[in-house]
């Protein structure tokens, strides 16, 4: 333990800061479902080389291509109200390849809007394309996560969107280069000071699906798939520590109080009612959730710190050897002796996770 915790500050992270240990809320979430699981798959970055495909990661990272293209396109319609054509088209391209890379933007997504078409079938077209482009691909074992059914859901988020609601916030509306809440990277540092004058600093990452305006408030934006949007799904966020945290970080990013956010769900594939295919709930901070969230993390970071170079004898969770309705992949390296544990992670391949890490500009 670090003794009695006096203050803790925020700041933005500079590259002096890259010798700071970071955490991300996946990090931290899987250290708190097993440390064990979190320690190895995310400080450690092992896994057990597999040929099975994580379908529901691939179907939510080919959807968060389409909710970047509508927020795109929403970025360039207000700009174009506020500013004129050409200040919208140079935020359009400039962001356009930073979201999807210069080439891929410039020769697939921007001719479908560049076009004479209507309205609804430019930002169809446009926005379908990166789905298209995304890189997901069928796999005959999964009958719900297809293409087919990703370009229905698309489609009905798309209509469903309201275009003159939820502003995109843009840093300097003069600037096409300024930073807007549209995919992007934050990276903070939170610094704790604890009795004796003793300062522990640790980073914070992650990616904004977007900042947007609700009225008066600056909201954080997260999408979020799933396979049944109910009453369960909706409560998950009023406590939800990702949410909290990005509260937190857009706060210190912005230099605006963010205090609430915005959840966009889209079910896959949509129900057969088609009005229940999209839910938008709206969550809020307090005072308290963020002093909690300081506290959790602290937890978190301090459980790793212990057990991060001897994972073989990190707590085991054994509640959450089954999740989501099948067994961790860990379960046949963590029932061994502790030689035996070694001696896996050996035989074990690097796959190293960060959401910090870019598309490729090419």
């Amino acid at each position: 333990m670090m003794g009695k915790l006096i203050n803790v500050s925020f700041r933005l992270a500079t590259e002096e800061d890259s010798h700071i240990p970071v955490y991300d809320n996946t990090k931290l979430t899987a250290i708190n479902t097993c440390p064990t699981w979190g320690i190895v798959r995310y400080i450690q970055h092992k896994t057990f080389a597999t040929g099975n495909r994580a379908m529901a990661l691939e179907a939510g990272a080919a959807m968060h291509e389409v909710f970047a293209a509508v927020r795109l396109i929403q970025l360039f319609r207000e700009t174009l109200a506020r500013s004129g054509e050409d200040l919208a088209w140079q935020f359009m391209d400039f962001h356009g390849a930073r979201l999807f890379g210069f080439n891929r933007y410039n020769e697939n997504l921007k001719p479908k809007f560049d076009a004479n078409e209507d309205t609804r079938t430019l930002i169809l077209d446009f926005c379908l394309e990166a789905l298209y482009t995304s890189g997901f691909y069928d796999d005959p074992k999964d009958r719900f996560r297809t293409l087919s059914n990703l370009e229905e859901a698309a489609i009905l988020y798309i209509d469903r969107w309201n275009w003159n609601r939820y502003p995109i916030w843009v840093r300097d509306p003069d600037d096409p280069q300024s930073d807007v809440g549209i995919e992007y990277p934050f990276d903070i540092v939170l610094e704790y000071t604890f009795e004796g004058n003793i300062q522990r600093n640790f980073r914070f990452s992650g990616k904004f699906d977007g900042i947007q305006w609700n009225k008066d408030d600056l909201c954080i934006g997260e999408n979020k798939t799933g396979s049944r949007l109910n009453d369960a799904w909706s409560m998950s966020f009023e406590l939800s520590s990702q949410i909290t945290g990005y509260c937190l970080a857009a706060s210190v990013w912005t230099g605006h109080a963010v205090n609430k956010g915005i959840i966009f769900g889209t079910q896959i594939p949509i129900p057969k009612s088609y009005e229940d295919g999209i839910v938008v709930e709206n969550v809020k901070r307090e005072t308290h959730h963020f002093r909690r969230w300081l506290m959790w993390f602290l937890h978190t970071v301090e459980l790793a710190e212990r057990y991060q170079h001897d994972p073989a004898n990190a707590p085991r969770y054994t509640h959450s050897c089954n999740r989501y309705f099948r067994p961790c992949s860990f379960v046949s390296l963590c029932s061994g002796t502790d030689d035996e544990f070694n001696l896996g992670l050996q035989e074990m391949i690097t796959e190293e996770w960060s959401p910090l890490h870019e598309k490729s500009g090419d």
